[in-house]
């Protein structure tokens, strides 16, 4: 059977959690472990809570990575790849217990190290995340772990199909925790292990992923296409715009393949592969294809010290924005005739393409959009003109 390659996954900065200066809350990693027993690869997604109550959760997402990683390296020490029957049972109960008790032990010890002056007494709610692991080894595959990740597998025909995904919560923000106490965490439910399968990829990702796509059809077809991807930057380009354009939430992929993957850019024309995605939330188009909004971006970019006068100009078009907030969808619809304004429009719930510069003088805009004028009188009004209500990470 072909082996698996090197897996690579990657994780970005939610657009949302960038506006507000938040830190990521995701986690993921890859690697290639080895001992006597053979060769296992790994690949770990992690989603931080985020919410004030979970204030320390972006360190938990990075610390479950790294002990799960230590984990499964115990275990590949202690058991042979070919007894598939113990790493099932693995996977179900003793690997869960085994990076419960490690992440618990991480975080107090993260805990202690960083709280001088913090009168607060440790929890681990503070640390609270996700954890999703896949193991490849040569005849086989396996996964398990607790909460809203997904894993989605591709055929060698380019088909996606879900093979694992949260069933306990689906449809709420609510979702299974490592904080949670272990008769709480039924890993059980998403451990499995497949003996030769025919898959040619295998796609783990934190739930900002699927919640960026319009629907789960746009997802598996999203996953279908980034399996081919053989650029790093590229990956992290296309999440950047998934989060841009879709939940605003962090977002992590870890991908694996078998063997050399297919040349399809022959088949799509020349087109860079990730176009063939196509998802209906827009499209990463890392094909670099030039829109409106990249355009007026780039112009602005080429004089950064003018953007501020011409943003300055359209004073008027971010207030009525905050007024009504349907002008925003008229706005992006007429982008070929306005798109400075439709770039406005984009940039009251989104990142948009461009400089920092001009990410900086968009955020200082709508914050002095926000910010209610006295009126001739010199009263204050009795509230402020809303802003825009945030995106829910």
């Amino acid at each position: 059977m072909t082996p698996w390659q090197q897996p690579r996954a990657c994780s970005v900065i939610g657009a949302a959690h960038q506006r507000r200066g938040q830190p990521c809350q995701d986690a993921s990693l890859s690697v290639s472990l080895r001992s006597c027993h053979g060769r296992l690869q790994l690949m770990a997604v992690a989603d931080g809570h985020g919410s004030a109550r979970y204030a320390l959760s972006h360190r938990g997402s990075a610390l479950a990575c790294q002990v799960a990683q230590q984990a499964v390296e115990t275990a590949l020490v202690q058991t042979p790849l070919a007894d598939r029957q113990r790493w099932l049972q693995l996977l179900g109960r003793e690997l869960a217990a085994s990076i419960q008790q490690q992440w618990l032990h991480a975080i107090k010890a993260d805990w202690f190290e960083h709280s001088q002056g913090n009168d607060q007494a440790f929890s681990p709610l503070s640390y609270g995340t996700t954890l999703g692991l896949v193991l490849l080894a040569p005849e086989w595959w396996g996964c398990t772990g607790i909460g809203d990740w997904d894993l989605v597998g591709v055929t060698r025909q380019g088909t996606a199909e879900l093979l694992s995904e949260e069933h306990g919560h689906r449809g709420s923000e609510a979702t299974g925790s490592l904080c949670q106490p272990p008769e709480q965490q039924h890993w059980q439910q998403r451990a499995r292990l497949e003996l030769g399968s025919p898959l040619r990829a295998l796609v783990l990702s934190t739930d900002g992923v699927r919640k960026s796509c319009a629907t789960d059809a746009d997802y598996l077809h999203l996953c279908a296409g980034v399996v081919d991807l053989h650029n790093s930057d590229e990956l992290e380009e296309g999440l950047a715009w998934i989060t841009a354009e879709g939940s605003g939430d962090d977002v992590s992929l870890a991908i694996a393949r078998r063997g050399q993957a297919p040349d399809r850019r022959r088949a799509l024309g020349g087109g860079v592969l990730l176009a063939a995605a196509a998802l209906a939330l827009g499209s990463w188009l890392l094909s670099r294809r030039d829109t409106p909004l990249r355009a007026i971006a780039r112009e602005l970019c080429a004089q950064p010290d003018q953007i501020r006068s011409n943003l300055s100009q359209r004073r008027a078009q971010f207030r009525m924005l905050l007024e009504q907030p349907l002008a925003a969808t008229q706005l992006r619809e007429r982008v070929a005739v306005d798109p400075l304004g439709a770039l406005i429009a984009t940039s009251q719930n989104a990142a948009v393409p461009g400089c920092p510069e001009l990410s900086r003088e968009l955020a200082w805009q709508w914050k002095r959009a926000r910010t209610p004028q006295p009126p001739a009188n010199g009263k204050m009004p009795a509230a402020a003109i809303p802003g825009a209500a945030p995106v829910n990470p």
